[in-house]
């Protein structure tokens, strides 16, 4: 899974160039946009390259936080830093789940079908690009608490992201995926301050005078919980990888599809 994370990372550019519009510098492009425009298509064009600017770059960028991640994490397991290694596997697995949520919601919502069998609006082949403006508030609303996201409390409300323990029992529900609950479960405690992530500094236990009673002994190394965590660790940095990749061609996908579409258009 590392090595195919890691083709991945060849592939990608050494530096991509994000267009980034604010809302009002948008608004005012797209409106000189239309001023000028004969039919639709140029601001289908304009709409739709900044919306799959957006998602390109977040998934650019996701891939990076990823492979930072898992480099970090073998190093650590390469140490024996179980610590170091159980934080840095927990994020890869939140940041991989997130994205892989994200780039299912973008395909389904853009080359997906709705309940009646038929196809979304920008594909669909009856719906000319120069004689119809089309755009989807419903996929500006989710870029803006998935590319956006923030839950600093100066942020608006419309940024903070779904939280990821509902997205991680989501994604478990799917086949082969139940192990992610208590994967993550077992990695969140190592994290937080309980006893499991203070148990790996217990080195061992000497029998007391009575049934119960025992003398433990404190220190530094990893305890007998180490081979539990590294089994979580390994799961979670391995699911990670793979399904960064498996996400990242899915969104690759979608976005050339769209831009095909509008291609199409451009040379008739």
């Amino acid at each position: 899974m590392i090595g195919r994370l890691n083709t991945l990372g060849r592939k990608l550019p050494k530096a991509y160039g994000w267009r980034f519009r604010t809302a009002d510098a948008f608004n005012a492009e797209i409106a000189e946009v239309a001023e000028s425009a004969t039919d639709c298509l140029p601001i289908n064009n304009f709409y739709w390259r900044d919306q799959l600017g957006n998602w390109e770059a977040y998934a650019i960028m996701n891939a990076l936080r990823v492979i930072d991640l898992s480099r970090s994490c073998v190093w650590a397991l390469g140490r024996q830093d179980v610590v170091c290694a159980s934080l840095l596997s927990r994020s890869a697995l939140e940041t991989a789940v997130a994205f892989v949520d994200t780039s299912r919601t973008v395909n389904a919502t853009l080359l997906g079908t709705d309940k009646e069998g038929k196809i979304a609006p920008i594909l669909n082949p009856s719906i000319n690009l120069r004689d119809t403006c089309v755009t989807c508030e419903e996929l500006e609303r989710y870029s803006l608490k998935t590319v956006f996201s923030s839950r600093l409390p100066e942020a608006d409300t419309i940024y903070n992201p779904t939280n990821i323990v509902t997205t991680i029992t989501r994604i478990s529900k799917s086949p082969g995926q139940a192990f992610l609950v208590p994967t993550y479960g077992m990695l969140c405690e190592a994290a937080h301050p309980n006893m499991l992530g203070r148990a790996l500094y217990l080195q061992g236990s000497e029998r007391g005078p009575t049934e119960g009673n025992e003398l433990r002994l404190i220190g530094l190394g990893n305890g007998p919980s180490w081979p539990l965590l590294a089994e979580s660790i390994v799961a979670a940095l391995s699911w990670a990888c793979a399904a960064q990749v498996s996400a990242f061609e899915l969104m690759a996908e979608t976005i050339g599809t769209i831009f095909s579409r509008i291609g199409a258009f451009e040379r008739l």
